[in-house]
């Protein structure tokens, strides 16, 4: 929870829920000062847009059109309490729309959605045109503190456990990039027989020909 690497666009983390977000638009404000091309991001879980100060920066970030991205990985628990429990309504997405900044929701656990989602965001926060948010859907895999994987929350938590292991991000990147260069061999494979088969419909060049295009030192 107390990590930083300035040199990885890292500059800190805290424990206190919500407590970078403020830290990133400061940071947003800054690179829009000095008239870099950094884009500021804040990562946070659902519990934190409980706490007013995430409106307070969305309202701020919007107003003065700051080059920032607000992920939410919505892991449907705020510690152990199921989002049903604390709110009215499942749209998240929406957190930025009173202040219209634009939500976004994608599969957490799909590399490429989540990559394609922050590509928009960051090139409409380079154009100038403000913040964006992101809901990324996913689940909690081990404790809200500790290594454990809170099995013991709760037994409708511990059968979703089950289920969302299924969709590891790690491994569906894998299987899919397995497909897509078993595909890519194959039309590799392809074209070698096409040029093979055309060379051997082919004639022979004449024996004159034999000297061209051979560089002698």
């Amino acid at each position: 929870m107390h990590l930083m690497a300035p040199e990885q666009g890292i500059p800190g983390t805290v424990p206190i829920v919500a407590g970078t977000i403020p830290l990133a638009a400061g940071a947003a404000l800054a690179y829009k000062l000095r008239g870099e091309t950094c884009v500021a991001v804040a990562f946070f879980g659902d519990g934190a847009l409980e706490e007013g100060s995430v409106h307070e920066t969305l309202n701020l970030a919007a107003l003065y059109k700051l080059p920032m991205i607000f992920v939410c990985e919505n892991n449907l628990y705020s510690s152990h309490l199921h989002w049903s429990e604390r709110r009215v309504a499942d749209n998240l997405d929406q957190a930025g729309a009173f202040h219209s900044v634009p939500g976004a929701r994608v599969d957490g656990n799909a590399i490429e959605e989540v990559y394609e989602a922050t590509r928009q965001a960051v090139a409409r926060a380079r154009l100038g045109a403000g913040p964006s948010f992101i809901e990324c859907r996913t689940f909690r895999w081990r404790g809200h503190v500790g290594a454990s994987s809170d099995e013991d929350v709760g037994v409708h938590r511990r059968g979703e456990l089950a289920e969302w292991l299924e969709y590891d991000p790690i491994r569906r990147a894998a299987e899919k990039l397995a497909m897509d260069l078993a595909a890519d061999g194959a039309e590799i494979d392809r074209e070698i027989e096409r040029a093979l088969a055309a060379a051997r419909r082919g004639s022979l060049p004449e024996a004159g020909r034999i000297g061209e295009h051979v560089c002698a030192s």
